[in-house]
């Protein structure tokens, strides 16, 4: 009795967004290449095409990848796991199938959302897929791509070593066009600058754990915490270089914050296998 009125409920929620344009959210579990029925000139047609699948409460919900907003295989499969919202397009109960559109239920929030904030505020973003030196994320219902310089102070390597699909991150607008869709937000301007403390987190003359990040004409470049980078001079006795994420000692000579430079010196090679 409990599972029919569960299932009644789901059928109902289905059928008003389908409806009334409710919006609808459910995680992307798998991409399938499935028959779509597509409009156009007039006439119907069915196209094999690839989608994002949703199980919405036991219904299977397929996006097409033209509804989506975005067409490259590679993002899709970045979204599995990623929370989707939708307006369900057509729906079909005795096969527990409906078909739906994720970039109109983007259009309906931007028009709602957008309005409520100018310059300057905050607001949260989802992510939606990540890679290497950029994340995508859905934001006031507009998806924006943000480079490294967006999120993070000083080097990263690999963002997908900080940033997970479905997290939720702090920004501050930017810029605003709302009659031009246009969006630009910043997750970096809302943390704190690495440098603001520096002096206090390192010490002229002390020595510290760092990763070689890469080369310079003079050393190797190193971490020694995240948005705090030093060039490290390497010693003449040094016959092979450290080697990209391998970790070293550097003993820090000049730290000099109205710059942003730490310049130290290479006192020895860690290895990373004997940290780990």
């Amino acid at each position: 009795m409990i599972e029919e009125l569960e299932k009644q409920v789901v059928w109902q929620n289905i059928k008003t967004s389908e409806e009334k344009r409710k919006i609808l959210a459910g995680v992307a579990k798998a991409i399938e290449t499935e028959k779509i029925k597509v409009e156009k000139d007039g006439k119907i047609t069915e196209q094999t095409i690839n989608c994002i699948v949703i199980n919405f409460k036991n219904v299977k919900v397929l996006i097409p990848s033209q509804e989506l907003g975005i067409n490259k295989a590679d993002t899709l499969r970045n979204m599995i796991g990623a929370e989707v919202k939708f307006i369900i397009l057509e729906s079909d109960k005795l096969t527990n199938k409906a078909v739906a559109s994720r970039k109109k239920a983007m259009d309906l929030i931007q028009k709602i959302q957008i309005k409520k904030y100018e310059v300057g505020d905050k607001v949260y973003a989802k992510i939606m897929s990540v890679y290497p030196k950029y994340i995508e994320v859905e934001c006031l219902g507009i998806d924006i791509k943000l480079k490294v310089e967006d999120l993070e102070y000083g080097y990263v390597d690999n963002l997908n070593k900080l940033y997970q699909v479905g997290d939720k991150i702090k920004v501050v607008i930017k810029e605003i066009d709302e009659e031009n869709k246009i969006l630009k937000i910043s997750h970096k301007e809302v943390q704190e600058d690495p440098y603001k403390n520096v002096r206090k987190d390192f010490v002229e003359g002390a020595e510290y754990l760092a990763k070689v990040t890469g080369y310079s004409d003079n050393g190797v470049f190193a971490t020694l915490k995240q948005g705090i980078d030093t060039m490290a001079t390497l010693p003449v006795w040094l016959e092979i270089p450290p080697m990209p994420n391998d970790m070293i000692i550097v003993r820090i000579k000049k730290i000099l914050p109205e710059r942003r430079k730490i310049y130290s010196s290479l006192i020895k090679i860690v290895r990373r296998q004997q940290i780990e």
